[in-house]
């Protein structure tokens, strides 16, 4: 690859621009990713298990009944859903990952849990009155453009019971520059990105028109095969989501900023959980 091809990958992308490929079906990188969910030693894919713990109890005191249904979105390999089933309710997760999926079901039969896991994607949601929780935990919400996150709310809200609860968690726009990705590189003989060598080189764009981040990464295999892998993320304060969960359907909607405690990118106060209450 020449250095201007170079430069022109490097060019501020369109507001929601997609990269030109995906981690979460990449037969490598999504092992490699369910490695880093699975890492008690880290926040990059989930939670650590001592915050998922914290999470669970409270969204369990937010939901406010024993014996539920619900429906863990993005539920990777589990983490939640089994947590929620070991407490006594029957839960569905969908995942795009069929990794995590597989993996998942593997621990749902060894600990006979009676787990539903769904591979597919959850903006396709089929439910009806089906659920009297919904959960997306982990920032999930914040990856959706515009028109997806509508349609992702009306399917939630068909999906749940009169009176169900739908909770997930946003970046907020506390300390926003913070969470701006820092120029990085990475030059090895395999890693996350390629079992072989490659050059990774990554940074991260604030865009305040949309209140949106970008984490990009340019990916350069030993063969010159280039991969842009565009993740964004957009930030939300209260009065941005309760229009959108109103148009949806639900009657109410609640934020609470600094649930989780921790001062990284994504705890503490930089991070709301909301509960929005189908009428």
């Amino acid at each position: 690859m020449d250095i201007d091809s170079l430069i022109a990958c490097a060019k501020r992308p369109e507001p929601y621009e997609a990269g030109t490929a995906l981690m979460w079906t990449d037969p490598y990188i999504s092992k490699r990713l369910l490695a880093c969910h699975l890492d008690p030693d880290t926040d990059l894919a989930s939670r650590r298990a001592v915050k998922i713990d914290l999470t669970v109890d409270w969204i369990l005191s937010q939901a406010g009944r024993e014996g539920m249904d619900i429906l863990d979105l993005g539920c990777g390999p589990g983490l939640y859903a089994e947590r929620l089933a070991a407490r006594g309710h029957r839960v569905t997760g969908v995942d795009f990952s069929r990794t995590s999926i597989d993996y998942a079901e593997g621990v749902a039969r060894k600990s006979r849990s009676g787990v539903e896991y769904r591979c597919g994607d959850y903006l396709n949601l089929d439910y009806r009155d089906r659920f009297d929780l919904a959960i997306m935990i982990y920032l999930d919400f914040c990856v959706l453009k515009p028109a997806e996150r509508a349609a992702l709310l009306a399917r939630v809200a068909a999906a749940l019971r009169r009176g169900g609860r739908f909770v997930f968690d946003v970046v907020n726009g506390v300390d926003i520059e913070a969470k701006v990705l820092r120029p990085s590189w990475e030059l090895a003989s395999g890693g996350f990105w390629r079992e072989g060598p490659c050059l990774a080189l990554g940074d991260g764009l604030h865009y305040p028109e949309i209140k949106a981040l970008l984490n990009r990464h340019l990916v350069i295999d030993r063969g010159g095969r280039v991969e842009r892998y565009h993740f964004w993320s957009t930030y939300y304060e209260p009065g941005d989501l309760e229009p959108l969960a109103a148009a949806a359907g639900f009657a109410s909607l609640r934020c609470f900023p600094g649930f989780l405690p921790g001062a990284g990118p994504f705890d503490g106060d930089r991070v709301s959980f909301c509960v929005a209450e189908k009428g």
